[in-house]
């Protein structure tokens, strides 16, 4: 596995507009977080958990991704999240300036 994560790392070394999950850090940024949704989906989520909306959001909620993403497989393939192949794959993300 460690062959694997170094051969994409040297990958992402020669893709640079994208950053591998578990290089990204927080990942938090690149999906939508309650203070960026419309007001209409706050005050539904508002309507229906109170004073616990935000909360459960962050729980349950289904946040989309505000960037590309796709999977980079082990033979350094890039295809969509959607169809996400059987063996070692990583998660990877268009970084945010490059969106």
């Amino acid at each position: 596995m460690e062959k694997t994560i170094e051969k994409m790392r040297d990958w992402q070394k020669q893709n640079p507009q994208w950053e591998l999950c578990c290089d990204a850090g927080d990942t938090d940024r690149h999906y939508v977080q309650w203070g960026e949704l419309p007001k209409a989906e706050r005050m539904s989520w508002i309507g229906s958990y109170g004073r616990d909306a935000k909360a459960a959001f962050e729980e349950f909620g289904t946040k989309r991704c505000k960037t590309v993403k796709k999977v980079l497989t082990e033979d350094l393939k890039l295809v969509d999240v959607l169809d996400w192949p059987a063996g070692f794959n990583m998660l990877i993300f268009l970084k945010m300036d490059n969106a």
